[in-house]
C-alpha cells in the first residue's frame, strides 16, 4: 500500500526527513515511531499528499506521489493529530458534510455514514453536537470521518494524545478491530501506543529511520538483552559458588559472561546474560540436588530496546534496518 524509496523532505536548510525508505503491505499496521522531530509527521504529509518529496520516489495504493495523488487519495483516509470538527455540528452532520466534500453521490454517502458510526461505535451519540463531546468521542468522529469512503489505507497521525487511560483502551481496541479489514500507519512518540497495536515498527529518529522490524523481533531483541538469575542454597558446602558452577558446568560451557559467586555459607547466585534460561538451568540445579531459593528471568523489555538504538543513532552510526 506504501512504497518509498530513498525520499527526503527540506524545510530551507533544515531536512526533516532524509533517504528514507518505507514498505508498508497491504493488511499491516505500521507504526512509525520516534521522539518529537523525528521526521514522523512530514513522513505522513507526504503520504497523505499535503507535501511532495524533495528526492525520491513515493506510491500509494499503486499510484505514484504527487502525479496520480487524487487517484491515491481516493484509497486513503486520514486522521491528524488535531481532527478538524464543526463543534455546532451533529456527528451525523458533521459525517454528511464531510461526504458531500468528498464528492459522495447521496446513497454512497447514506451508507459509508452508517457504517462509520458503526465501526466507531457512535451509534447513540450521532445527534449530539461535537462540542459537547468528550476527547475521546470527539477523535472517535475524526476517525469517522477518515472512514468515509471505505479506504483500504487509514493513515493515523499520533491519534491517541489528549485521551484519558480508559478511552485510551477504547480507541486502542478500535484501531485493532479496524485493522482486521484495512492497512493501516500509525505514528506516535509513546513505544507502548504502537507496541499494542502495530505488527511492524518504522523507528525514526533525526529524520532518518534507524530500525525496521516487527514487534516480535523487537520483542526477541529484548530478550536476547536479559539477565537470568537464581540463587542456589548449597548446604554444607564450604564454597558454594565453586558447588554451583560445578552443577552447571555442562548448561554453561559455551556461555559468556556468566556471574557465580558465594553470598553467604549457605547461598551462590548465579547470573547469565542472554536469552531466558531459567527452565534448563532449574534441570541442572535439581539433578545436583541443589535447591534454587529464586530463579527468574530479567528481560530489558522492547522499550529498553528502542531507547537503546536511539542512544547509538544519536552517536551518528549508519542507519540500519533490522532490530535484531
Amino acid at each position: 500500500m506504501i512504497e518509498a524509496r530513498g525520499i527526503t523532505r527540506r524545510y530551507g536548510r533544515v531536512t526533516a526527513v532524509q533517504d528514507l525508505d518505507l514498505t508498508v503491505p497491504a493488511g499491516v499496521v505500521c507504526g512509525l515511531l520516534g521522539p518529537n522531530g523525528a521526521g514522523k509527521t512530514t513522513t505522513i504529509r507526504m503520504v497523505t499528499g499535503m507535501l511532495p518529496p524533495d528526492e525520491g520516489t513515493l506510491e500509494v495504493a499503486g499510484h505514484p506521489m504527487p502525479r496520480e495523488r487524487r487517484k491515491a487519495l481516493a484509497r486513503l483516509g486520514y486522521l491528524p493529530e488535531s481532527a478538524p470538527s464543526n463543534p455546532e455540528m451533529r456527528v451525523v452532520e458533521h459525517l454528511r458534510f464531510r461526504s458531500d466534500l468528498l464528492g459522495l453521490d447521496r446513497g454512497v454517502r447514506e451508507r459509508t455514514v452508517s457504517t462509520a458510526l458503526e465501526a466507531c461505535d457512535l451509534i447513540g451519540v450521532e445527534r449530539r453536537l461535537i462540542g459537547q463531546l468528550s476527547k475521546g468521542f470527539r477523535q472517535r468522529v475524526g476517525l469517522a470521518a477518515a472512514l468515509l469512503g471505505d479506504p483500504e489505507l487509514l493513515v493515523l497521525d499520533e491519534p491517541t494524545v489528549g485521551l484519558d487511560p480508559r478511552q485510551l483502551r477504547d480507541f486502542r481496541a478500535l484501531i485493532r478491530r479496524l485493522a482486521e479489514t484495512r492497512t493501516i500507519l500509525i505514528s506516535s512518540h509513546i513505544m507502548q501506543e504502537i507496541e499494542a497495536v502495530a505488527d511492524r515498527v518504522v523507528l525514526m529518529h533525526q529524520g532518518r529511520k534507524v530500525a525496521d522490524d516487527t514487534i516480535e523481533s523487537f520483542r526477541l531483541a529484548g530478550e536476547r538483552g536479559g539477565l537470568t538469575i537464581a540463587r542456589v542454597e548449597v548446604p554444607g558446602a564450604e564454597d558454594p559458588a565453586a558447588a554451583a558452577r560445578a552443577a552447571t558446568a555442562g548448561l554453561l560451557q559455551d556461555v559468556d559472561g556468566v556471574r557465580i559467586e558465594t553470598i553467604s555459607a549457605r547461598l551462590a547466585e548465579i547470573a547469565i546474560p542472554g536469552p531466558d534460561r531459567t527452565a534448563g538451568l532449574g534441570r541442572a540445579l535439581a539433578s545436583a540436588g541443589l535447591v534454587a531459593v529464586r530463579l527468574d528471568f530479567e528481560g530489558p523489555g522492547i522499550e529498553d530496546v528502542f531507547l537503546d538504538l536511539l542512544e547509538r543513532d544519536a552517536g551518528s552510526e549508519p542507519v540500519t534496518e533490522g532490530a535484531s
